[in-house]
């Protein structure tokens, strides 16, 4: 059973600086949260669009123009990207490591042999998770290999201070690497002035070290063992029944508004099952402008299940990728409906699952259309 963090550090200690990359919906969350209590908190502006820059001043978050700056300046890296960034943000952090600039300041400012915890949140397979902590072990900006790595790889631009040519050989900072997942929304101040929280929960060596106490109990750190990967085995297992539940109430509601028996689906689940028709309802109608992120890690949780799971093609023959295919109706709703183009500050569309079915069957028709149109201009070429 997760255990509340127990860990070192007093009240009386000075409270570490963080950096957040990046500062999307949980990111900018968990940085209000973090400042509200007295936190540094820092992140790279350079080569964010202009909706962000507005997200990092709303929050009161320090803008650096480099990725060796943040690691010089924080304490505490948390990584909180979508999982396909989540090797690239960590290939990042580790060439920072070995910049004379950061290694310089970072020395400067904590003194000798201070190590940087870096902390994964992504919603990545344990396997993936694995990879990421070896690369910090590693001197050089080499990943070890996973059949997912290049799935989710992707190139992400390197904010890179000037040139440090010809400079003498210095000890790359050191890195404490934890696992974790966020299980819930991003924190919010409710109107009696206290906070709505998410768990995170956290595995790895030295946990009960490397982050101090006031820190965790603010961020309501749950502490699931001492291995990496543990933590991203709860993610995934958690994330396939809430995220995995929305698909399927994709696949049935936008069925059942193409075989005109909509109303009469609804009629019967707030007859025989009024709790799962709330879920769908509420599901379907939050799930448009996530549904991007969603798709590789609903990747991520099929390899979870076949690497974790044992839930592998030898044991399950071809129905083995059921999160694989799930991971194709969220592709749909993000790449072929007008629904992924919405964001969650500003919603124009898809606030009612009228509207959402209705937008994702015309996205399957266009679609439809597209792929018929591929088809025969490669039959005739």
């Amino acid at each position: 059973m997760p255990q509340p963090a127990a860990m070192a550090t007093s009240s009386t200690s000075p409270k570490p600086s963080v950096g957040i990359l990046s500062i999307g919906d949980m990111g900018v969350g968990i940085a209000r949260l973090l400042r509200h209590h007295g936190y540094e908190v820092y992140t790279v502006g350079a080569g964010r669009s202009q909706h962000t820059l507005n997200r990092i001043k709303s929050a009161q978050i320090k803008a650096l123009d480099t990725d060796e700056a943040l690691v010089a300046e924080s304490d505490i890296i948390l990584s909180i990207v979508p999982p396909r960034d989540a090797v690239a943000t960590a290939q990042r952090a580790h060439q920072a490591c070995h910049s004379h600039t950061a290694i310089k300041r970072r020395q400067e400012r904590t003194g000798l042999g201070r190590k940087l915890t870096y902390v994964d949140l992504n919603a990545v397979s344990p396997r993936t998770t694995r990879a990421i902590g070896a690369l910090f072990s590693t001197p050089s900006n080499h990943l070890p290999t996973s059949p997912r790595l290049q799935g989710i790889r992707r190139s992400f631009s390197f904010h890179r201070a000037d040139s440090e040519s010809e400079q003498p050989e210095l000890q790359p900072v050191g890195v404490d690497f934890l696992d974790g997942g966020i299980i819930g929304g991003p924190p919010s101040l409710r109107e009696d002035q206290t906070w709505k929280r998410p768990s995170i929960v956290l595995s790895g060596p030295r946990h009960s070290e490397v982050l101090p106490s006031d820190f965790t109990e603010l961020l309501n750190v749950r502490v699931v063992g001492d291995t990496i990967g543990a933590a991203s085995a709860l993610k995934a297992c958690f994330a396939s029944l809430s995220k995995g539940m929305i698909a399927l109430s994709i696949l049935s509601f936008t069925t059942a508004h193409q075989a005109g028996v909509l109303p009469a689906l609804e009629e019967h689940l707030r007859e025989f099952n009024p709790g799962a028709l709330a879920a769908a309802k509420s599901g379907l109608t939050g799930m448009p402008p996530k549904a991007y992120r969603w798709v590789d890690e609903m990747r991520q949780i099929n390899e979870t299940f076949v690497e974790e799971g044992g839930f592998g093609k030898d044991v399950l023959g071809e129905t083995h990728g059921v999160f694989d295919g799930i991971a194709e109706v969220y592709k749909l709703i993000a790449d072929d409906t007008v629904l992924g183009e919405e964001r969650v500050e500003s919603r124009k569309r898809g606030t009612e699952v009228s509207d959402v079915v209705e937008c994702i069957g015309d996205g399957i028709k266009a679609k439809k259309r597209k792929v018929a149109g591929d088809n025969w201009r490669r039959n005739w070429s």
